[in-house]
């Protein structure tokens, strides 16, 4: 009898392990971590310089906050919202009676045309 290897899909032990660093960017947080003094005091200095445009000084103490306190949590508010989107029957009926009646003139008004075309077409 011969095995069938199972190629791709969730097996048993694969996969990087728990507490493995990412090989991509280990390099980049430990060369990051090591200067990490001098890059927060660079962003600094963009900050207090007075010819900073005002978006890089945004951006400068965005960055310095989420090093010193963490990125701000999202949080999303959800208002209840009113189900009664449809108006009273009462003015739904009001509504379909004065559509019935503009369509009954548009109506009687086709009609008649009708007709006096015919009349004409027909002489």
């Amino acid at each position: 009898m011969t095995t069938i290897k199972k190629h791709g899909g969730n097996r048993t032990g694969a996969g990087r392990k728990a507490g493995t660093p990412n090989k991509l960017t280990f390099e980049i947080k430990k060369a990051a971590s090591l200067n990490g003094d001098e890059i927060l005091n660079v962003l600094m200095k963009i900050i207090r310089n007075e010819e900073t445009p005002v978006q890089t000084i945004v951006a400068a103490c965005r960055e310095v906050l989420n090093r010193g306190f963490g990125t701000p949590a999202i949080s999303v508010e959800i208002k209840p919202i009113n189900l009664n989107i449809f108006p009273p029957k009462e003015v739904l009926d009001a509504i379909y009676d004065k559509a019935l009646e503009e369509a009954t003139e548009r109506d009687k008004f086709l009609i008649g045309r009708r007709e006096r075309l015919s009349s004409l077409l027909s002489d």
